[in-house]
């Protein structure tokens, strides 16, 4: 049951399909604003040479999958996502054992600049030393279905871009990541974060072979900042402008979520 589960998963948003969520599927048709161009950009797909020796191209697949829109805030700083997130990845399943395995392609997404810069009030960051962008890199490859309620877990480090921070400063590090578990369901988390509820994937009314989902979760903590200025000596200036750590309950994502997918006997 569960290897058939991570299969649907695979399917929409390479997450969990629970009840909730395949009812989603199978329910009207989402509004998708504009569907992001880079879905149907198939280049960074794993190569067929990167697959099992064994599999059969029948029942593998490469899905693209685009955050497009949505809001992640991290203890004091709350941002919109004004830039996409691209995510590719290609899954497929042993013929004999029915193990579902996954190859997972680069995250690609361009810095995003934060409101409020360094001095955290709004209109002040007009000169480029007070200016903050934001990166998000994946810190380990992503997690199907890892428990019963979670769709996709993100490990993530944020690169922080300053010209007095350096070019290493990070919220989160490949050691201590910044743990985002997505849901389609109802979150529990701790106060003062209330519970929020996910969308599951369903066909776009504008490319019904398109799926959007919108995953959630506010119930993660954040890590401290590392590496931020000559020998992480103003690690205490970043973590004091962005609150943090942030305690779990006092940190939120919801990401709007395009997905599409191609099996390899139709890539060329």
């Amino acid at each position: 049951m569960k290897t058939s589960l991570r299969r649907l998963a695979a399917l929409a948003l390479g997450t969990a399909m629970t009840g909730t969520a395949l009812s989603a599927v199978a329910a009207a048709p989402a509004v998708a604003a504009e569907i992001p161009s880079a879905l149907y950009d198939d280049s960074d797909c794993p190569k067929r040479s990167e697959l099992p020796a064994d599999a059969d191209l029948g029942v593998w697949q490469c899905n693209v999958s685009v955050i497009q829109g949505g809001t992640l805030k991290i203890g004091s700083i709350e941002q919109k996502i004004t830039k996409p997130i691209k995510l590719t990845w290609a899954n497929g399943f042993d013929l004999e054992t029915l193990e579902d395995q996954f190859i997972w392609g680069p995250m690609r997404a361009e810095a995003i600049q934060v409101d409020g810069g360094v001095l955290g009030i709004p209109g002040s960051d007009f000169l480029p030393l007070l200016q903050i962008h934001a990166k998000p890199e994946l810190a380990a490859d992503p997690a199907v279905f890892p428990d019963d309620s979670t769709a996709l877990r993100l490990k993530l480090k944020l690169k922080v871009q300053n010209p007095l921070l350096g070019d290493k400063c990070s919220i989160g590090s490949d050691q201590q990541p910044l743990t985002i578990n997505l849901t389609y369901l109802t979150t529990n988390p701790p106060p003062p974060n209330k519970p929020i509820t996910g969308q599951g994937p369903a066909p776009t009314e504008e490319d019904p072979s398109v799926l959007l989902s919108t995953p959630v979760d506010n119930a993660f903590a954040a890590p401290k900042s590392s590496d931020c200025g000559p020998w992480g000596l103003l690690n205490p200036i970043a973590d004091f402008r962005a609150g943090l750590p942030a305690k779990a309950g006092t940190n939120t994502a919801v990401f709007p979520t395009y997905l599409r997918w191609t099996y390899y006997t139709d890539l060329p």
